[in-house]
C-alpha cells in the first residue's frame, strides 16, 4: 500500500521538510508576504498614522517661485492657524509655476490648478497681478468684504485692488497688494505686482483671514 503524501512528509527530517515546503510553496509564500505588506502599509497610512488633512491651503502662483523657501512659512503659520480642536490637520503651502518652456508641463500645471480650485482644495492665493485679474474676471476670487470687516478693510485702503467678474459687473474688492511684503519676497521674485486673495469657493474663510492677517502683520 502506497503511503500518502502526508505520511511521506511526516517521515522527512526537519531540513528536508523545509526544502520540500520551499520547493513547492515558495510562490504561495511570496504572495502571502506581499499581501501582508500591502495590508500593513494600508493600515499604517489610513488607520494608525493617517496623513494630515488641510487646515488651510496657501498657494503661490507665478513664473518665478522658490518652492523650497515655503517650508519656513509653513512652520510659522501652523501654530497660528491649527488648534487642538482641529485634530490631525496642518497648513499646506503649495506652488504652481506658470510660464514653463515645456508646453506639456505647463498644461499639466494649469489643469491641476483649475481642478484643485473646482475641488475646493485651494483657499488663499498669492499671485501676480495678471493672473489675479484673470481669476477675478472668471469669478474665481472671493470679494474681501466677505472675509474682512469694513473697519479692517479701511486700514488697507491704499493696498486694496478692485475688479469686476463676468457675472457680477459691480466693482468689488478682491485682492490686497503685497508686492513689498518681505515674507512674500522669500518665495516669489520678479517685476510683477503681487496680490493676495481668497478663492471664491473656499470653505475656510476664517482660516484664510488669519493667513492674510499674518502676512500683513495685522492685529
Amino acid at each position: 500500500m502506497k503511503k500518502s503524501n502526508k505520511a511521506k512528509f511526516k517521515e522527512l527530517k526537519r531540513k528536508e521538510k523545509v526544502e520540500y515546503i520551499w520547493e513547492y510553496y515558495k510562490l504561495h509564500i511570496f504572495a502571502g508576504i506581499f499581501v501582508l505588506i500591502v495590508i500593513g502599509s494600508f493600515l499604517n497610512i489610513w488607520v494608525f498614522n493617517p496623513p494630515p488633512k488641510s487646515a488651510v491651503s496657501v498657494n503661490f502662483v507665478g513664473s518665478s517661485i522658490f518652492a523650497d523657501n515655503t517650508d519656513p512659512l509653513e512652520k510659522e503659520l501652523n501654530p497660528i492657524i491649527v488648534t487642538e480642536e482641529m485634530g490631525n490637520k496642518k497648513v499646506f503651502i503649495n506652488t504652481y509655476i506658470f510660464g514653463m518652456k515645456d508646453p506639456q508641463m505647463q498644461m499639466a500645471t494649469q489643469t491641476k490648478f483649475i481642478a484643485n480650485i473646482s475641488a475646493r482644495e485651494l483657499d488663499v492665493l498669492i499671485l501676480d497681478k495678471e493672473q489675479f485679474d484673470s481669476l477675478v474676471l472668471q469669478g474665481s476670487m472671493l470679494p474681501l468684504d466677505q472675509v474682512f470687516s469694513e473697519d479692517e478693510l479701511g486700514k488697507l485702503t491704499d493696498r486694496l485692488l478692485k475688479g469686476k467678474s463676468e457675472e457680477d459687473t459691480n466693482e468689488q474688492i478682491y485682492g490686497i497688494d503685497i508686492t513689498d511684503n518681505e515674507k512674500i519676497k522669500t518665495v516669489m521674485v520678479g517685476d510683477s505686482d503681487i496680490v493676495i486673495g481668497v478663492v471664491s469657493n473656499t470653505l475656510k474663510i476664517e482660516e484664510s483671514k488669519k493667513v492674510i492677517k499674518w502676512f500683513l502683520e495685522m492685529e
